[in-house]
């Protein structure tokens, strides 16, 4: 999934006033969470994401996982 793609359902998940658009963004998300690639790609998000929404999903998820990484990862 790509930082566009992640900002994009980051906005519709908070904004969107359609209840089926708000709730698919939502599985997706939940999903990109427990993928293999969240991590990188919230540190992406941090870096380089123009929405305050996909940093708040970044900062967010970032919490959850450091709590199963070594000190040279959370250091990273």
């Amino acid at each position: 999934m790509e930082i566009q793609q992640l900002e994009i359902l980051c906005k519709q998940l908070y904004e969107a006033t359609d209840s089926v658009l708000r709730s698919n963004a939502e599985k997706t998300l939940v999903q990109f969470v427990s993928s293999q690639d969240a991590l990188p790609k919230c540190q992406m998000l941090l870096d380089r994401a123009d929405s305050s929404y996909a940093q708040l999903l970044a900062a967010t998820t970032l919490t959850k996982l450091i709590q199963g990484l070594n000190l040279e990862q959370r250091i990273d």
